[in-house]
């Protein structure tokens, strides 16, 4: 845009020519004023005007006529009309003397001259309508100029006087009133454009601070929007080299960053290392293991000590030399702490190939990401811990299961079998090679198994198979409940023994009988032969020591 093309000159020249529109304006309604009154006053002046005279005034009407139709230059126009006037007052100078209006058309003359043109016109036009009149006066004095209306009184050099001077008292006080208005409407006018001048100045400041504040929030609305599908995209990933692979990559993506990468703090919390990297220089880097240490000279471990984000540039007064070989094009760095109750994670790193890359308003977007990748980190951790403490506890079960179950089978033989002669212990003596064989299993574990033959040996289909497998899985979980309620049974049973025996031991007023029952009670217990209760050392070390054996028998 040009200078000539700015909205705010534009307006200021617009009211620049204010006064030459109102001038035109004026001018125009002069002329058709005058060609309509022009009529009027030539028709009654014909019976007693002279042919010349009728020409004359005809010749000056056609101009008047001729310059308010066609559409003439401004100057033009307004010089028809002061000549027009001008023409006007001196014949009735000539044909009435001293005692005619003749004044007033010199006045109008004037009047046009100073509305129509500037100060310098209207002082000519002053002089001259002076000088025709001292001229006129003078011949007429000296009977060189006679006048032409009969019937008027005589004239002498006083009258004529008086005359001008009343002409030139009025005539300078209209040329100085004018020309004072016209002053004091250009200095409003130049006031007014100073003052419109700053208005639309002030206007387009606003209008450009607007635009810009616009284009901040723009941008800042976009960074939003990225970090929300950023957000997004990670919600559902619960693999944690995933989701930082992720993360990196729509960073670089989203936000058109030339490298991003994710640091983690170790278990001892004194370094963070690079986990995943954006850029090919970064990924060099994920390979030798870069790391640095926590409150180390660098913009990562500086955020990694200090909590708080930091923007590094290549240019300014904080300016920041960028040396990494394997990110050649950094010119711009930005580090975010990953915190989860004021606990650090791990550490951001944005790099672009762009000076002066980020803002204040570029921290608040992008440390809202981060903090949405560290709770997703959190979770994805938690989860892990949950998963590892979920897989030793199903372990543990399994452990448990099995070895109760080794202890039961040892307890008997749970074997049964159904053929129509009835229901019998122990296997089938029949083998078939077509017996469909289904293992009871229960938490991984194969506690037994059933077997079916057919006559015939004919084959199984899939929904005998579907049926025999959900038989199988029911049976494992009620043999198991009911094993589960055998072990409850006898924890009770125990539990009882145990108080009792407490309750007894409390009735007891001597060691040797509170030892007599304790060795009766505990020689009821299921399988026990024997029962000896020591009090000190064993008997074949300490034969003095006090012995109570009694037989469980």
């Amino acid at each position: 845009m040009t200078q000539n093309d700015s909205p705010i000159l534009n307006e200021v020249n617009t009211a620049l020519f204010d006064y030459d529109l109102w001038r035109e304006r004026f001018l125009n309604g002069v002329l058709v004023v005058i060609c309509i009154l022009g009529v009027f006053l030539i028709i009654p002046n014909i019976p007693s005007s002279s042919i010349s005279e009728l020409i004359a005034f005809g010749v000056v009407y056609i101009a008047i006529l001729v310059v308010t139709i066609i559409p003439f230059p401004y100057v033009v126009k307004a010089s028809t009309v002061i000549v027009a006037t001008y023409f006007a007052s001196v014949y009735t100078l000539v044909r009435f003397g001293p005692w005619s209006d003749g004044t007033l058309f010199l006045l109008a003359t004037i009047l046009f001259a100073a509305l129509l043109f500037d100060e310098k016109i209207d002082r000519w036009v002053f002089g001259i309508t002076t000088v025709s009149l001292v001229i006129t006066g003078i011949l007429n004095i000296t009977d060189r100029l006679m006048v032409t209306e009969p019937g008027l009184p005589a004239t002498n050099i006083y009258i004529w006087l008086q005359y001008i001077v009343d002409y030139l008292i009025v005539a300078i006080i209209i040329i100085w009133a004018l020309n004072l208005f016209k002053a004091g409407f250009e200095n409003v006018a130049e006031q007014f454009r100073t003052a419109l001048f700053f208005v639309n100045k002030d206007r387009a400041d606003l209008e450009e601070r607007v635009n810009e504040r616009t284009t901040v929030l723009t941008r800042k609305t976009e960074r939003f929007r990225a970090a929300s599908y950023i957000t997004r995209q990670t919600a559902d990933v619960q693999d944690l080299e995933t989701i930082l692979n992720v993360v990196v990559n729509l960073v670089t993506n989203q936000f058109g960053f030339y490298h991003a990468g994710i640091f983690l703090m170790n278990e001892e919390g004194s370094e963070v290392i690079l986990q995943a990297a954006s850029s090919e220089g970064g990924k060099q880097l994920l390979q030798k293991g870069h790391s640095f240490r926590v409150g180390a000279k660098s913009i990562v471990g500086f955020t990694a000590a200090q909590k708080k984000p930091r923007i590094a540039l290549d240019v300014g007064t904080d300016a920041v030399f960028f040396n990494n070989p394997d990110l050649p094009n950094t010119h711009s760095e930005m580090a975010l702490p990953l915190i989860i109750k004021n606990r650090v994670l791990g550490v951001i790193d944005i790099q672009s190939d762009q000076p002066q890359a980020f803002s204040d308003d570029d921290i608040d977007v992008l440390q809202t990401l981060a903090d949405q990748v560290a709770i997703a980190i959190e979770n994805t951790r938690l989860l892990e811990e949950a998963q590892t403490a979920l897989m030793q506890i199903e372990m543990l079960t399994t452990a448990q299961t099995r070895e109760a179950w080794s202890r039961k089978v040892r307890e008997g033989d749970f074997t049964y079998t159904y053929t129509p002669l009835g229901l019998h212990t122990g296997k089938a003596s029949e083998k078939s090679d077509q017996a469909l064989n289904i293992p009871i299993s229960l938490r991984g574990q194969k506690i037994g198994t059933i077997s079916l033959a057919r006559k015939g040996n004919l084959p199984w289909n899939d929904v005998d198979i579907d049926m025999v497998n959900e038989v199988a899985y029911q049976t494992g979980l009620a043999v198991d409940n009911v094993r589960l309620v055998e072990e409850a049974t006898e924890r009770a049973s125990q539990e009882q023994t145990v108080g009792e025996l407490a309750t007894r031991f409390s009735q007891s007023a001597d060691i040797d009988s509170l030892l007599q029952i304790a060795t009766r009670e505990l020689g009821q217990v299921p399988d026990v032969a024997e029962v000896s209760v020591y009090i000190g050392q064993i008997p074949e070390q300490s034969p003095q020591k006090k012995r109570t054996k009694l037989s469980s028998g």
